[in-house]
């Protein structure tokens, strides 16, 4: 599979100790072969591997189309199943898929405007990535082929998942098998803007559901952490210790989940009799171990957002589409 990791423009600037205009002036062409500074570039690009250098120049001169996929910097196994899924369109296309992590907001922006995308890229998918309407705005102007997953994005395609609808399907299984009362361990709002959260959407489907079925949540059992499967044990064994502990647990993801059943079988508890735990996501490792849980179509909608974003390459003339992928629950052992 043709996938790489690619250093940013960041980083060719920092080793050469050169500014990030000035890679931008070497990568266009725009400065006196030979020189000093571009001689610093040229090692450092070489150094890296940096993959834009050796994509640069117009379209008509590259033999493998380039599509970009920029992400918050994650190697979890839910964003794994995405990019199979974008693998699946793109690697029989003879297309070279290009990784852009991001882990800090300038690096971000350095990506929209210190990048000139259109000469490197063929395409680009943004994979749960929360960008504002100037970023936008440059990216359409670009003339960019993009496709968005999670965010809807204006005069864009987009595959999102029906998150509210998703915290509705748990508690609506929740309270036909009797589970209740019941609880919610998440995640946090992330401090970094660029990245995008839906806690808050699959708590309100969640908290919506279980007002209108007359058993609303109840603030104490609510708990929102890290999101980490050591961060889900350790508020799980604190909930699930109270002397009025909930029935049931929807966690925000299946490594969330996991987090929850370690500390349940800690406390001696039966996973479903003394208390039933639903995760979010469907990886691989829940169907292994019986974890129940609510399926996005992760592989699906990587495989859609690489399928519309080729089909725009193919023909720009063609209407942006958005695309809702409804969830459905997987139920195992576990409840």
């Amino acid at each position: 599979m043709a996938i790489r990791v690619n250093p940013s423009i960041y980083d060719v600037a920092a080793k050469a100790g050169v500014s990030i205009g000035t890679v931008s002036n070497y990568l266009n062409n725009k400065m006196k072969a030979g020189s000093p500074t571009y001689e610093k570039i040229r090692q450092a690009i070489l150094e890296l591997d940096y993959v834009p250098h050796g994509n640069a120049g117009s379209k008509r001169s590259r033999q493998i189309g380039r599509i970009g996929v920029l992400s918050p910097f994650q190697m979890t196994p839910s964003f794994n199943l995405r990019l199979q899924g974008i693998a699946q369109v793109l690697v029989p296309a003879n297309c070279e898929i290009i990784l852009y992590s991001v882990t800090k907001k300038n690096m971000l922006n350095g990506y929209f405007h210190s990048i000139p995308l259109a000469k490197r890229l063929d395409g680009l998918i943004l994979a749960a990535l929360n960008i504002s309407d100037t970023e936008m705005e440059y990216l359409h102007q670009s003339g960019l082929p993009v496709v968005s997953i999670e965010q809807p994005i204006p005069r864009f395609s987009s595959i999102e998942c029906d998150n509210l609808y998703a915290g509705g399907l748990a508690a609506e299984l929740f309270a036909r098998k009797g589970y209740l009362p019941c609880s919610y361990i998440g995640e946090v709002d992330s401090d970094e803007p660029y990245q995008l959260n839906l806690r808050d959407q699959r708590l309100e489907g969640f908290r919506n559901a279980l007002a209108a079925l007359n058993h609303p949540l109840q603030d104490e059992h609510v708990l929102l952490g890290s999101g980490t499967m050591e961060d889900a044990e350790r508020m799980a064994g604190e909930m699930l210790s109270r002397r009025n502990r909930p029935r049931a647990i929807f966690a925000y993801s299946d490594l969330m989940a996991f987090g929850i059943l370690r500390a349940a079988h800690r406390l001696g508890l039966r996973v479903p009799e003394d208390v039933a735990i639903l995760g979010f996501d469907d990886i691989e490792a829940a169907n292994y171990i019986g974890m129940s849980t609510i399926n996005q179509s992760l592989l699906e909608s990587g495989r859609i957002a690489a399928e519309l974003l080729m089909q725009k390459i193919l023909e720009p003339s063609r209407p942006e589409q958005k695309i809702n992928l409804i969830p459905s629950i997987v139920e195992r052992e576990t409840t």
